[in-house]
């Protein structure tokens, strides 16, 4: 469960950059209802969502908080409405799970890229950009709980982005990103092997 208070200021300042995992059931197409919101109208959503797990991707592939049809709004990160959207791989993998609810976010905030080489040449570039996200990122963290939750980075960069700067602080695992290309019952299969280790 979230607290209230907290739910409301992280949607203040990171609603547009983040989100939960928590998605509406597909029916029988896998990829849909990935960017179905109305799971956050559900009144005992706060029940629904954890704060002891926090996915982390490196950044955003594409324009934070907005939709194909040019609309703006709250935890639309990772609930894309795009065709080629790998979104639905992480809903399948942790439907059932401890995991399921838990926050979803990116460490660099506001540099939307699909090609993760340019966002690491662009990092590599300017170092400041990387602490000044680390620094947002702790502030993220702080507001989410009081405890230490698991920081689950989903790829090799944000892994090692996170490993560098937070290691002393946060237990970090490491997952295959939903993105790769792997179906969603072996990136499943693949994620709780080491999930269910912590």
């Amino acid at each position: 469960m979230v607290a209230k208070s907290s739910y409301d200021k992280l949607e203040r300042l990171y609603g547009d950059v983040s989100s939960w995992a928590i998605w509406k059931e597909p029916d029988e197409r896998p990829k849909s209802n990935t960017s179905d919101m109305s799971v956050f109208d559900d009144e005992n959503l706060l029940d629904k969502l954890n704060d002891k797990y926090v996915f982390v991707g490196l950044n955003a592939s594409s324009t934070h908080g907005k939709r194909r049809d040019g609309k703006y709004g709250s935890w639309l990160n990772f609930h894309s409405d795009y065709a080629y959207q790998q979104d639905y791989k992480l809903r399948y993998a942790l439907l059932g799970t401890k995991y399921w609810g838990g926050y979803i976010t990116d460490i660099i905030k506001k540099y939307p890229e699909v090609d993760s080489a340019k966002v690491k040449n662009y990092l590599k570039n300017n170092p400041d950009i990387v602490e000044s996200n680390i620094n947002d990122f702790r502030n993220e963290l702080r507001i989410l709980s009081h405890d230490k939750p698991v920081l689950i980075a989903m790829g090799g960069f944000a892994y090692e982005i996170l490993d560098n700067y937070l290691s002393k602080e946060y237990k970090i695992v490491k997952i295959m990103h939903y993105s790769s290309q792997i179906g969603q019952e072996e990136y499943r299969k693949q994620i709780l092997n080491i999930l269910d280790k912590i």
